[in-house]
């Protein structure tokens, strides 16, 4: 197949849904299927990296390091694009990214199917309340409309897609996350469940501020215990602060942003601690400390419960917030499950991910051409 995904933003930029999709595009292209990435950035190019062929337009009018718009006419273009180079099936993700909608209205104009994938598990939460009505009406406006003339609607978690059926009023099916298959280590992972890392962005309700008050309040009691905090954002020189003043600096650290492999390493056989609450789609943070044969106590979550369920070394506080933290971690500590199995993450991994995104963009295509025959039989006999 010839697929070309349709989005707002692409590595080099750094998160959980430019991971999700530069791994799902690197992965298709590995089974043989042909990938384009149309996507917007402040650095225009055109380039081809790991078999996937990498298109850039220019951004514009950023919106909180979060939102951009594309060049005036992109919907046109990009339907030029789709024709030009026979392009079987299009591929967006989160509806309310202007480049969905673009995506959505050029394969429309080219008359070829979209497989839109919801990541977020509820209206964005935001502390401004400016700010989260003016999201709400994007969602129920442009988001909507994404969703209703998406052809197949996924998400990344039982979440997710329920939250795409609310707000759409379509049928969603779930399409887990991912990550890469875990690496060989050269010698046994040591058990550091007392080491508690935090990973995320530093900005309001990712928790980075509830992780510093809890090893705090452990200490005080105590509790042997270290920590780390693995991000990068606005947050990150009060994070610094809080550390120093609440005089953790000889056991907790907060280095900023480091890449994926150097947080995968800093993961294994650690204790992965998750008090976000904000909307999520799926953690891929949660699986990867599972890959790495440590724990994760977490606020609840999408998928936290399904993994829990599965065998995996998942704690999830009975509340989201500070004391429910606090209390879990301490019988926690006492009492640490078994080292997390890595072969239980397999089915978690691109590879069987990709496979079943290929089978869903096949189905539909044999759907939509049966119908186009069927039409062409009708109009024929008539």
């Amino acid at each position: 197949m010839r697929i070309a995904f349709v989005v707002n933003s692409y590595p080099p930029r750094l998160g959980g849904l430019e991971s999700h999709i530069y791994h799902l595009s690197v992965s298709l292209a590995q089974l043989g299927h042909r990938v384009f990435v149309l996507t917007i950035s402040d650095e225009p190019g055109h380039r081809t990296e790991e078999q996937v062929d990498v298109r850039t337009d220019r951004a514009h009018l950023p919106i909180a390091d979060v939102i951009s718009f594309p060049s005036a006419g992109a919907t046109r273009r990009i339907a030029r694009f789709l024709a030009r180079e026979h392009i079987d099936i299009v591929s967006v993700h989160t509806r309310f990214f202007p480049m969905s909608f673009v995506g959505v209205r050029a394969a429309r104009k080219a008359g070829l199917p979209v497989i839109h994938t919801e990541h977020g598990s509820g209206f964005v939460a935001a502390s401004s309340p400016v700010i989260a009505a003016a999201s709400r009406v994007v969602d129920v406006t442009m988001g909507r409309y994404v969703l209703r003339h998406a052809d197949r609607v996924l998400g990344v978690s039982e979440q997710a897609a329920d939250f795409a059926s609310r707000l759409g009023g379509v049928h969603a099916d779930v399409f887990y996350n991912a990550i890469t298959p875990p690496s060989p280590h050269p010698d046994p992972i040591a058990d550091r469940h007392r080491h508690l890392v935090f990973v995320g962005r530093m900005v309001p309700g990712k928790g980075w501020d509830t992780f510093i008050e809890a090893v705090a309040r452990l200490s005080a009691e105590g509790v042997e215990v270290t920590g780390e905090l693995l991000g990068a954002g606005a947050d990150l020189e009060a994070a610094r602060a809080l550390i120093a003043d609440r005089n953790l600096a000889d056991r907790l650290c907060a280095p900023g942003r480091v890449s994926a492999q150097e947080v995968r390493s800093r993961l294994a056989g650690a204790t992965l601690v998750n008090p976000t609450v904000l909307s999520e789609g799926f953690q891929t943070t949660l699986l990867e400390a599972l890959a790495e044969r440590g724990r994760v106590v977490t606020f609840t979550v999408p998928g936290a419960r399904l993994l829990a369920e599965q065998g995996h070394p998942v704690v999830i506080t009975e509340e989201r917030n500070l004391e429910s933290l606090v209390d879990s971690l301490r019988s926690y500590l006492r009492e640490p499950a078994p080292l997390a199995q890595p072969d239980l993450i397999d089915a978690w991994t691109w590879p069987v991910r990709a496979r079943e995104y290929a089978r869903i963009a096949s189905t539909l295509l044999s759907e939509k051409n049966a119908a186009r025959n069927a039409g062409s039989d009708a109009s024929s006999q008539g």
